[in-house]
């Protein structure tokens, strides 16, 4: 009897473990079941296969381990209790491992146990537990439960979602009306392919030099998220609150704007984000520009120029909209000039067309930033501020956590950007390189989150480098390949290429090489070696 309650607690708990990779790309997929399917197609030979070769394994070892120990041992009930509990064992033991090593698979987003993922949890531990009571019943092992592991994540996904559309219309109504009695607040949503939060974070920074602001958190940028922020921190002395709208599907930022009724809306730029799920740079375009149809008539649309997309929805909004960029190339409402970067930041020359100008100061490196600086300074400006006010604002700014981050370590220069997994973040992460001073020295695994035509954009990448850094450190012989192929295109010195297996590796490699005065990018890797 204790051995058949043990058996169905940890095979069903072994099962729920091993479910955790499928909640996570869940959970990073905002809870899109459709999302999760192709996903579990996708990574099949990374999660269903090692489930069913365990799942068999465990299940034949369970048939023949009695027959094959009958050969030492006489005494059957001895043997067969030997044997359930070593097969057990084994099965808890593999379980536990599996679980480890998928917690540490890379993700986008750390795994977070939030009530939604805890109740998911606590439903898939219930079908697996059902599972494990049922199959015996049917002389069938509950071994093989585990071969489904991933799709009792499905099922119960599938299953809690009533009850999760129903709790999530009730904080959504909630937090709607709250906002719907603050008439005097100013509303502002952002969005954009990329540079959302970092935008968010100059706005709000900028802004809280003459209002007191609210703004959403990093990975807040759903429905839900915005409606816990409103629900839970917006309070009467808050003046401002922004909003930071992401989307994966068409109709996202539609039903955001309807939340948060935006007086104010800006649109970073428009590139190839989340292309699996739009399907095309057509219908994320057409999703970014949800938010300035949503706009009242007295509303303001503010569009980063990009010479893409972000240029025509500019042409195709009706609304009151401003225009910025570096440079004088097109017709701005902000512009960036003079642009400088160093070792100290970035110094620049800030214009506006009702002929205000500053220079400005800010630790935060790379065009990228002096852009999104720009457009949320034109955000500050038509809200009353002055360019002193924004000035004082933008020397405050800090960099984001791994985003083009400088660290100064043994008079060395560090350039932190490991969390970025883009090409547009690594091609602008090489030119701030190039502009550093002493014998530059690039750290990379590549590009290794690209959802298509990854081997092209790393040998794409590959020639980007030459003229940017003087050594480079390749992580990962086999997943650099097209990036080598790129730089010996362009006739990089193959005796400055180093190939190290990891990130440890690459870290002993720069102590070894890098002198007083040198400086290091960090592109997509962060060595653990450094601290974190």
């Amino acid at each position: 009897m204790l051995y058949t309650v043990l058996r169905t607690l940890i095979v069903a708990l072994g099962c729920t473990a091993a479910g955790v990779a499928a909640m996570h790309m869940l959970q990073v997929q905002r809870y899109q079941i459709p999302e999760l399917r192709r996903l579990l197609r996708r990574n099949s030979d990374k999660t269903l296969r090692p489930d069913v070769l365990i799942a068999a394994a465990v299940a034949v070892i369970d048939w023949y381990l009695p027959i094959l120990l009958a050969m030492v041992i006489q005494k059957e009930e001895f043997r067969e209790d030997l044997c359930r509990w070593l097969v057990l064992g084994l099965f808890a033991i593999v379980a536990a491992l599996l679980f480890w090593l998928r917690l540490r698979l890379p993700m986008k987003k750390p795994f977070a146990i939030t009530r939604r993922m805890f109740r998911l949890i606590l439903l898939v531990f219930c079908i697996n537990l059902a599972g494990c009571i049922i199959l015996p019943l049917l002389s069938i092992t509950p071994y093989l439960l585990f071969a489904g592991a991933d799709y009792s994540v499905l099922a119960a996904a599938v299953m809690v979602r009533p009850l999760e559309d129903r709790i999530n219309a009730g904080f959504y109504n909630s937090a709607r009306a709250k906002l719907a009695k603050r008439t005097d607040l100013i509303r502002i949503g952002i969005t954009g392919s990329f540079g959302k939060t970092a935008c968010k974070q100059i706005l709000k920074t900028l802004l809280s030099e003459k209002y007191r602001v609210l703004a959403t958190p990093p990975s807040f940028s759903t429905a839900m998220g915005v409606s816990r922020v409103v629900n839970e921190q917006l309070r009467l002395e808050h003046q401002v609150f922004i909003a930071e709208m992401g989307a994966q599907q068409k109709g996202e930022i539609r039903e955001l704007a309807r939340l948060v009724s935006p007086k104010i809306g800006v649109i970073t730029c428009v590139g190839n984000a989340h292309l699996d799920t739009f399907g095309s740079i057509e219908a994320a375009a057409q999703t970014k520009f949800e938010l300035i149809q949503a706009l009242p008539e007295d509303g303001m649309a503010f569009f980063g120029s990009d010479a893409s997309y972000g240029d025509r929805l500019y042409k195709l909004c009706k609304a009151e909209k401003y225009r910025t960029n570096i440079g004088a190339e097109v017709e701005c409402y902000m512009r960036a000039e003079n642009v400088e970067t160093g070792t100290s930041g970035t110094r620049f020359e800030l214009i506006c067309t009702d002929g205000a100008r500053a220079w400005m100061r800010t630790r935060l490196l790379g065009e990228y930033n002096v852009r999104d600086i720009a457009l949320c300074a034109a955000v500050a400006r038509k809200l009353g501020m002055g360019m002193d006010e924004i000035a004082r604002g933008v020397e405050k700014l800090k960099p984001l956590r791994h985003q083009l981050q400088l660290v100064s370590r043994d008079a060395i220069n560090i350039i932190d950007d490991s969390a970025n997994a883009l090409p547009e973040g690594a091609a602008e992460a090489l030119r701030v390189l190039r502009d550093f001073p002493g014998r530059r020295i690039l750290v990379t695994a590549g590009l290794t989150e690209l959802e298509s035509e990854a081997e092209d954009k790393n040998f794409a990448l590959g020639t980007q480098i030459v003229g940017c850094a003087d050594y480079v450190i390749l992580i990962g012989p086999e997943q650099t390949r097209a990036l080598m192929s790129g730089l010996m295109s362009r006739k990089f010195p193959k005796s400055s290429v180093r190939m190290v297996q990891n990130e440890a590796d690459a870290a002993a490699l720069v102590q070894e090489i890098a002198e007083k005065g040198d400086s290091v990018l960090y592109e997509g890797v962060w060595p653990e070696a450094d601290g974190d």
